[in-house]
């Protein structure tokens, strides 16, 4: 910008010119020099002045200005946090300006501030917890508000502990400790010195050492290591300026063992299936998650079930996980590693303890492929299946039987990868095996073969003993380093006593005490024993044994109890729910049992989800409860000593039947069966754990459901066995009622079949006569009832008012059955039903059951029976004729048979009318019609079962008069009785004036009905219902479903109508 020239007047009034050159900044801080140069004078000013014009050269006259170009002031932080404590102090850092400020604060008595120039800082030293806002205000410049920043001087509020509550030993997890202010905000972590922060454990199982070179700003990191296995907890505290101590929740730790998985390696074949299991890792164990390296050699599931794929080799990974106290993260604690081979078989091989047997003597024999890594744990579960077949080369010399015939389970071929071989007579024999594949397309086989082979030769010999004279040579048969309590059938009746005999040149291998205890040592051999009982009758028996000390060369188990049937066949699995002993026998290398044994078993099963297993009383047995249905393996080895080993198959299926009866619905009715018996053949008894669900007999196993809902049924044998099975009853989804489209009449009792199920019977299971008898004690028809309603809205009364129904269940065809019966009937209730369009429509009913299942109902047609309208008939000698009108179903008017009781009472079939309403006319006559009688007419129909009987009475008429009266046949039954007892008394004979008087008013009343208004009559009804239809109605349903004629007066003798009064 060019430069501004101004004349100013200065102190001696003379007039100077000024230059104003105005400056631009350009938003860049530093130092800026402006320098002002004059370089000579004006000519004009000269000339004013008169200055000669010759003068010498002027110097240039130059002045310099150096400005400082800064920002505004700025604090940082401009938001400031304090522990109140006296000690602490803060630093406010400034920045920019002109160096020159002044400092103050919003409020008073909450920090103490000063203005540290050198530096250029602000200190704030807290006195009061609060917020106050620090100001700094530049003197050298001007702007339109100082500088600020917000301090908050805040106490302790709380401590917070964030740490992984799973800690393996020997192994460090971090704990970060953070102390929060009233905002519930971290102090910096320059404020814990003035804290005192510790971090503590309440036991010392664990140890807590600080990092000091922490990049937390806000937070204090401890490396916390577990020392010990346990459960602890860890908490911090801090002091404050008042001495107050705050201190943290304590956050619970656990130290676990080393997380291990189970096995270590494993080898399987195509198809076959072993669980891994772990041992250690926290306690309850957390969430383990399994993850396999090539899932297209193997699989493995959440459960830690690895099942071989192709050939190769994989890793499996197990993580434990643990869930952040703070953030809800899953966190790992401890993680291990398994090894799988997959593999094919390409030979097999008989893995048998002995070769030389004794006669008498057993021994356990099963396959292995060509390593030892390939036991029956790698193919004896396969899916598809391999098949195990057994044979000998020489008949009688072996018995070669599947395990856990001792407890009358015979096992099938795919599970005989081990049998039991006894040893029956001497000789040498060849042991054979041939193991098959069920499916060649599995690849289980090296070079797709279809089956593998393998034979070994065993040698029988005979057992010593004495010929002469025949005596049992008795021995004690003990493991090295084991012990026996001896018992005599002497023992507390005489004085036993016990001791080793020395012999020379010989050493004792066992010990023996006064109490009869018997030790041996690690040496083997053979030394005697004998036993002395003094009686009290002074006679002293002795007894010398053989004691021999062998070891251990194979173990072999035995399973109890023993299943009995009784059909006494052998199972093919234990059933579900049974508890096994297994007891384990030591055997010498000669085949023979050892009486004691120190050895120290170890068990292990494939899989852990279908069997529970523990230890027994001692260490030869072993406990296994059955609890889910599949097959486990199991192996027995004698600790340091992996040639003692032995594998056998539990197998497991669900002993009660049938399997269908697993999933049922509300109404069923099952005939649960078991083979399971006693020794002596006896059953044992059923026992429902929600008898609401399903109700059971005790003694049958007749079974009802109930109620939806799951439900446990249990068989128990008292001190045998107890099984079990898992029963699902579920909400109907339909009732259904079925039925012949058969009429309901009068007097028979119709059938309705009703079930529960979509499809098929409530009948579940085969049932003996037994449980026959029992389900009529259960008593299954109270779950279940029929509901009876009419079609037609027009029936002013309940379908319960005339039908009697009786619900019953029907073993023979497994379904429910709802009898009708169509009870008496009132006269207007008969007519209803018999003129009106509707049918009966039957449904079946759940009893105290909240479903909402579909109904399905059957729909009946309706024929009430036969009736007529007139309940008596009244001839005269002037009109000896009369109609009478029978209505009903055709059925039942196709063959009526109608009978006169008196031969002087003709009647002729006059009209049939088979639309609706269907009847038929007969026409009735006198045939003398002089006679006075009384008789009846009897209208029966043989294929309905029915029967009407309608009195009609003769009169003798006079006179005309009485013509008129005759006129009308149809009376009510007391009219008509009066009529003719007025006429045959005797005062009629003497009061004729009466008579004709009377004649004279009837005649007029004829006369008037003559010309008045014809009224139409009908049959029965004067009215007639609209034809309703709904969706169980057609038009060929009922044969009534048509439109009533209408009657022309004089077509009949009729005039009114009444109720018929008769009962059929």
């Amino acid at each position: 910008m060019p430069m501004e020239l101004l004349l100013f007047k200065d102190g001696n009034k003379q007039m100077k010119l000024h230059g104003h050159q105005t400056i631009l900044v350009h938003h860049q801080t530093g130092i800026a020099a402006i320098t002002a140069t004059a370089l000579g004078y004006q000519v004009s000013h000269l000339a004013a002045a008169k200055v000669p014009s010759l003068y010498d050269p002027l110097i240039p006259v130059s002045a310099t200005l150096e400005l400082l170009l800064v920002e505004d002031v700025k604090i940082s932080p401009n938001i400031l946090t304090i522990y109140n404590h006296p000690d602490v102090q803060a630093n406010l850092g400034l920045q920019e300006g002109s160096g020159y400020f002044f400092v103050n604060t919003s409020f008073k008595g909450i920090v103490d501030v000063l203005f540290q120039e050198a530096q250029s800082t602000v200190q704030v030293s807290p006195t009061h917890p609060g917020n106050v806002k620090v100001m700094v205000h530049d003197l050298c410049l001007a702007f339109q508000a100082p500088a600020t920043a917000m301090v908050h001087v805040s106490n302790i509020l709380e401590v917070s502990i964030r740490v992984v509550d799973k800690v393996e030993i020997g192994k460090s997890v971090r704990a970060y400790v953070r102390v929060l202010d009233s905002n519930k905000k971290p102090f910096p972590a320059s404020y814990f010195e003035y804290m005192n922060l510790k971090l503590k454990a309440a036991s010392a199982i664990l140890s807590l050492v600080p990092l000091a070179e922490s990049t937390e700003h806000d937070t204090a990191v401890y490396l916390v290591k577990g020392v010990f296995i346990g459960q602890t907890s860890v908490s911090a505290v801090v002091v404050d300026k008042d001495g107050r101590k705050v201190n943290s929740l304590p956050q619970p730790i656990e130290v676990f063992p080393p997380f291990k998985l189970i096995p270590r390696k494993m080898t399987l074949l195509i198809g076959a299936m072993m669980q891994i299991t772990s041992e250690g890792g926290p306690q309850p164990q957390s969430n383990i998650l399994f993850s396999i390296s090539n899932a297209k050699a193997a699989s493995v599931s959440g459960m830690g079930h690895v099942t071989g794929v192709s050939v190769g080799n994989v890793t499996v990974t197990g993580l434990v996980q643990a869930v952040d106290a703070e953030t809800g993260k899953l966190v790992v604690v401890s993680q291990d590693q398994v090894e799988v081979e997959v593999v094919q078989l390409v030979a097999i091989r008989i893995r048998a303890p002995i070769t030389r047997m004794k006669t008498g003597t057993q021994m356990p024999v099963y396959v292995m492929g060509l390593t030892t890594n390939q036991t029956p744990f790698s193919f004896g579960n396969t899916v598809p299946h391999l098949t195990f077949h057994w044979s000998t080369t020489k008949r009688d010399i072996l018995d070669v039987q599947p395990r856990h015939t001792e407890a009358n389970v015979e096992l099938q071929s795919e599970h005989n990868f081990g049998m039991s071989v006894t040893a029956r007579t001497r000789g040498r024999t060849g042991l054979k095996v041939v193991l098959r594949v069920t499916d060649h397309k599995a690849g289980q086989l090296m070079g797709n073969q279809q089956e593998l082979s393998d034979e070994i030769q065993i040698q029988v010999y005979d057992k010593l003993y004495m010929l002469n004279p025949e005596i049992n040579a008795e021995e004690i048969l003990m493991a090295p380093n084991s012990a026996l309590k001896l018992q005599t059938n002497r023992d507390g009746v005489g004085a036993v006593s016990y001791r080793m005999l020395e012999c020379p040149e010989q050493i004792v291998i066992a010990q023996v005490d006064d109490k009869g205890l018997l030790s041996s040592a690690s040496l083997t051999g053979i030394s005697s024993l004998l036993v002395t009982s003094q009686e009290t009758f002074g006679v002293n028996q002795t007894l010398v044994l053989a004691v021999k000390v062998l070891p251990v060369s194979y173990v072999r188990f035995s399973a109890s109890p023993v299943l009995y049937t009784h059909t006494r066949e052998s199972l093919k699995a234990f059933p579900l729910g049974l508890a096994l002993t297994f007891t384990v026998h030591f055997h010498a290398s000669t085949g023979e049992i050892l009486h004691s044994s120190n050895s120290h078993l170890t068990f292990s099963t494939n899989r852990d989800d279908l069997v529970q297993v523990g230890v027994g009383p001692g260490n030869d047995t072993l406990t296994v409860r059955t609890i889910n249905v599949g097959l486990t393996l199991l192996a027995v080895q004698e600790s340091g000593n992996v040639g003692v080993l032995d594998y056998v198959p539990i197998p497991v299926e669900r002993a009660i039947h049938p399997q269908e009866a697993q999933s049922l619905v509300v109404g069923d009715v099952v005939c649960f069966s078991v083979q399971l018996t006693n020794p002596d053949g006896g059953f044992g008894s059923w026992r429902s754990s929600a008898p609401g669900v399903l109700q059971v007999d005790p003694k049958s196993g007749a079974a009802v459901a109930r109620d939806s809902g799951t439900v446990t049924l249990y068989y128990e044998i008292p001190g045998i066995l107890k099984t079990y099975t898992e029963v699902v009853v579920e909400a109907a989804p339909r009732a259904t009622a079925m039925a012949q489209p058969t009429p309901v009449r009068n007097g028979k009792e119709t059938k309705v079949l009703l079930t529960t199920r979509e499809r098929g019977t409530n009948l579940i299971g085969t049932c003996s006569p037994a449980q026959t008898e029992a389900i009529s004690q259960l008593h299954p028809e109270t779950s279940l009832s029929c509901h009876l309603s009419f079609t037609s809205d027009a029936i002013d009364f309940a379908a319960n008012d005339v039908f009697k129904t009786h619900t019953g269940f029907d073993t023979s065809i497994g379904l429910y059955t709802c009898s009708i019966t169509l009870q008496p009937m009132t006269d207007q209730q008969t007519r209803v039903l018999s003129m009106s369009m509707t049918n009966l429509l039957v449904k079946a009913v759940l009893e105290d059951t909240v479903s909402s299942g579909e109904q399905v109902g059957a729909v009946l047609p309706l024929e009430p029976g036969l009736y007529s309208d007139q309940t008596e008939l009244l001839l005269s000698s002037l009109h000896p004729l009369a109609e009478l009108t029978i209505y009903g179903p055709d059925v039942a008017l196709s063959n009526l048979e109608v009978v006169s009781t008196s031969s002087n009472v003709a009647i002729v079939e006059k009209e049939v009318h088979r639309g609706f309403p269907s009847f038929c006319k007969y026409t009735v006559s006198a045939v003398d019609p002089q006679a006075a009688l009384t008789a009846s007419v009897s209208i029966s129909s043989p294929s309905y079962g029915q029967t009407l009987v309608i009195p009609v009475t003769l009169i003798h008429v006079a006179d005309p008069s009485a013509a008129a009266q005759a006129a009308v046949p149809v009376v009510g039954m007391e009219g008509g009785h009066s009529l003719y007892s007025f006429i045959n008394s005797y005062q009629m004979m003497f009061f004729t004036l009466f008579a004709l008087l009377a004649s004279t008013a009837i005649i007029i009343i004829v006369l008037h009905n003559v010309f008045s208004p014809k009224e139409q009559s009908y049959p029965a009804f004067t009215t007639r219902t609209p034809k309703m239809t709904s969706s169980f109605d057609s038009p060929d349903r009922n044969s009534f479903h048509h439109r009533m004629p209408l009657t022309d007066p004089k077509s009949s003798p009729t005039l009114r109508l009444y109720s018929p009064d008769y009962r059929s």
